[in-house]
């Protein structure tokens, strides 16, 4: 019973990752500077959840992109918190 609750809970937080993840994204398309104050402000609230792990990425990133406009991080991240998150749930399931 335990171990479905930890991979329920380690399922939920990658989840709403992602969706935070993916809200930054959209944001990064939309100019904000006429937005809603509302939109700011969640834009705000995904970038300080999400640039902490964005950032380390990007620098990484950056020795390979050489002037690329993409920023390929958000990509990586994902792939990062689908790994750690498959690991978890592997390691729950050994208990």
């Amino acid at each position: 019973m335990l171990q479905l609750q930890l991979i329920w809970v380690i399922n939920t937080v990658a989840r709403v990752f992602y969706v935070v993840l993916l809200v930054r994204i959209i944001f990064s398309w939309i100019n904000l500077q006429r937005a809603h104050p509302l939109l700011r402000t969640i834009n705000r609230i995904t970038y300080a959840f999400t640039e902490p792990l964005l950032r380390p990425i990007r620098n990484q990133l950056l020795r390979f992109q050489r002037g690329m406009p993409i920023d390929f991080s958000p990509i990586v991240a994902w792939f990062i918190i689908e790994l750690i998150r498959a690991l978890l749930i592997r390691l729950v399931r050994m208990l």
